[in-house]
């Protein structure tokens, strides 16, 4: 089926709608250079292998590339296995890479998988820089940042290590879509979170520090969806609040205002859904002029708060930087000025480590006091996995306890409560089962 001759690259993204946004970033990252000769394909997993099969008809060297967070650790595990035993005649001519919150969280466990390379940190210069080298006769990458790799010269299996990448600037040189090869989905406004919550990816993947999307640029890419005929426009960002605020963190409500409005502008009749998944609002900076606001300008029909605990103690513990009676002022005046909200969410994590039955009953309350302010409150239900990379990566996996998954079922007959708890507790004890299996990231020496 193969010919002997081949000439190019190609990249096979393994594509979903859980990791659609980061492939949306790097094919953006990637169109920057029209000088790359790479072709780009994005498959479904279940559609993987016919997609490379075609690309290989044609490219020299095909990069099946997955992007993945911790919960999709097993079944990522079985897509890859499942490929490299399809392909095993022809792997010469393949490399198997992995990037997301993953495997920056755990490189040494992504190889141990089965990967080739594992990118650490964002991935937009370091993958791009990373193609741009394969397409080369030499194939140097030792001074491309952000990769590991196995040293296998050693007697002992080592992760060698180049050092992270540096964070990227959000502007038109890294568009969070890809406009040519119809990539396009929710515009990345911030990256990074100064909130560095213990059980959180987010701040150890980029930085504690915020970066903004310029308006303009913000602007460019609402005019390539209305263009492309997208109704509604979302963004991805944190905390929507503090967007463009000097320091990350407290809203500046002048420069939010002129911001909304400019983008209301650029939308045309399309809707502005700011505010909606998959962005959240920090619950402390929630006040009644900011809800105006957003019930102003925004046409988003849900709004997400952090709670996490209705424990003072657990708050503290995760680092969360807010007490509990912030979370129901800000529920409160969501309901109270947010008129075209159809449901508040309000995320609670359950089985946190060290939780106890006072501690548990505390969240419990704090969900019967949220959902009595209104019928639009629901609890948005999880259970704590332990993330690579986060400082209660090592914790025990969360296991509800009988009296909050009671609270969770009483409150779903209601309408009031959502979420994958059940599916996260099953899931958080088979990783943290898998990662015992493959060593994780005490698998190898580590030369960093």
């Amino acid at each position: 089926m193969y010919r002997l001759k081949h000439a190019g690259l190609a990249v096979a993204f393994l594509a979903s709608d859980v990791n659609r946004f980061s492939i949306n970033a790097l094919t953006g990252a990637i169109e920057q250079d029209e000088t790359l000769p790479v072709t780009l394909a994005f498959p479904h997993p279940r559609d993987a292998q016919a997609a490379i099969e075609r690309l290989l008809t044609t490219a020299e060297t095909v990069v099946v590339a997955f992007s993945f967070m911790s919960s999709a650790l097993l079944t990522t595990q079985q897509t890859l296995e499942h490929l490299q035993a399809s392909f095993a005649h022809v792997r010469e001519r393949m490399l198997f890479v992995a990037g997301g919150p993953h495997a920056s969280g755990d490189a040494a466990g992504t190889l141990a998988m089965g990967f080739d390379v594992a990118f650490i940190g964002e991935g937009e210069r370091s993958f791009t820089e990373f193609l741009r080298r394969l397409a080369e006769p030499r194939r140097d990458f030792s001074d491309v940042r952000g990769l590991a790799v196995l040293d296998r010269q050693q007697e002992k299996l080592r992760v060698m290590r180049t050092g992270r990448t540096a964070p990227i600037e959000l502007d038109a040189r890294y568009p969070s879509i890809g406009v040519r090869h119809r990539r396009l989905g929710a515009i990345e406004i911030g990256r990074g979170c100064p909130h560095a919550c213990g059980f959180c990816q987010t701040p150890f993947l980029h930085g504690v520090h915020m970066r903004y999307r310029p308006l303009e640029n913000v602007l460019w890419h609402i005019e390539q969806l209305v263009e492309a005929g997208f109704k509604d426009i979302r963004f991805v960002t944190p905390d929507a609040l503090a967007y463009l605020s000097i320091d990350g963190v407290h809203p500046d409500y002048a420069k939010l205002e002129e911001a909304l409005r400019a983008m209301r502008e650029a939308a045309g009749a399309a809707k502005i859904k700011f505010g909606e998944f998959p962005s959240e609002m920090r619950p402390e900076y929630v006040t009644p002029e900011l809800a105006q606001l957003i019930d102003h300008y925004s046409d988003a029909a849900y709004v997400a708060i952090g709670a996490q605990s209705g424990s003072e103690r657990m708050l503290e513990e995760m680092h969360r930087e807010h007490d509990v009676a912030a979370v129901e002022r800000a529920v409160s005046y969501l309901i109270t000025h947010c008129r075209k909200l159809k449901k508040v969410y309000v995320d609670f994590i359950a089985g946190l480590p060290g939780e106890s039955a006072q501690d548990e009953a505390m969240s419990q309350q704090l969900m019967e006091r949220l959902t009595r302010i209104s019928p639009k409150v629901c609890i948005h239900s999880h259970t704590f996995m332990p993330l690579p990379g986060t400082p209660m990566q090592f914790m025990p996996p969360g296991s509800v306890g009988k009296t909050t998954r009671a609270t969770f079922e009483t409150l779903s007959q209601r309408g009031q409560e959502w979420g994958d708890w059940e599916e996260q507790e099953e899931i958080a004890r088979s990783i943290a089962a898998f990662r015992r299996q493959t060593g994780s990231q005490k698998s190898y020496n580590e030369r960093r």
